[in-house]
Order: structure tokens, then sequence, then C-alpha cells
């Protein structure tokens, strides 16, 4: 049975629609990457950064497939913004070249959600002082 697990980042775990915010996204076909930028509500963080909109990137890296549905029409059921989906049911159903080095992740964002298996990741959070 699947596993929701919130993912921990430099701000604690990220909680709520208004968390995440994306800008835009792009999908580097040659690298196999999935790119979304974007900024993170502050005051929605287990880390709390009060008034402030933080920026981030989040790249997924060696990704075999990704889904992406507008947020009032998701069927969703999560912990947190930004969770892995362990015993994923989707990965056995792609077959071809996925191993047991891919992961199952779910990003929750303002307006959509994005279900993405890849390798692994990267989240830049871009923390300015002052």
């Amino acid at each position: 049975m699947p596993q929701n697990i919130p993912i921990e980042t430099s701000l604690g775990h990220l909680y709520g629609r208004d968390c995440i915010y994306l800008d835009g996204f792009e999908f580097e076909e040659k690298m196999g990457t999935l790119v979304l930028d974007g900024c993170i509500n502050g005051n929605l963080c287990a880390t709390k950064q009060p008034g402030r909109f933080v920026p981030y990137t989040l790249r997924f890296r060696g990704v075999l497939a990704f889904k992406m549905v507008e947020l009032d029409s998701c069927d969703w059921d999560f912990e947190s913004s930004f969770d892995e989906v362990r015993d994923s049911d989707w990965i056995p159903l792609l077959g071809g070249k996925v191993t047991a080095a891919h992961h199952h992740f779910f990003v929750q964002t303002y307006d959509y959600v994005f279900d993405v298996v890849c390798n692994d990741y990267e989240f830049e959070i871009i923390l300015h002082e002052g």
C-alpha cells in the first residue's frame, strides 16, 4: 500500500495550498530533467519565514514520467505539499527502464499538482539574509 512521506526541506515540511507558488516549469528533454521555479510562502513552512516569499528551484533528474493536473481537478490526499510516495502503485506500471533507484514524488502548488517518477531531485531554496 502506498505511503506518503513528507519531504524535509531546508525550511522543514511545507503545508497547504498556499505554500508553494509556481512561476513556471520546463522539461529539459535531453537531460530528462523537470524544473519547477517559484516561491514558497514562508508562513506555511515548519521553519517559519514570517511575511516572506522565498524563491526556489526544484529539479527532478532522470525523469521517467510525470503528470500535471490542475489542483481543483486532482483527487489528492497527501501529508504535505511535497511528499515522496513510497510503495507507489504507479512505478511498477511504467515498466521499461524502471529500476530500484526510481522514486515517486508529489508536489502540490497553488494551481497545479505534479506526480514525478525520477532518480533524484534537488530543491534549491534561496534564503537572503536581512
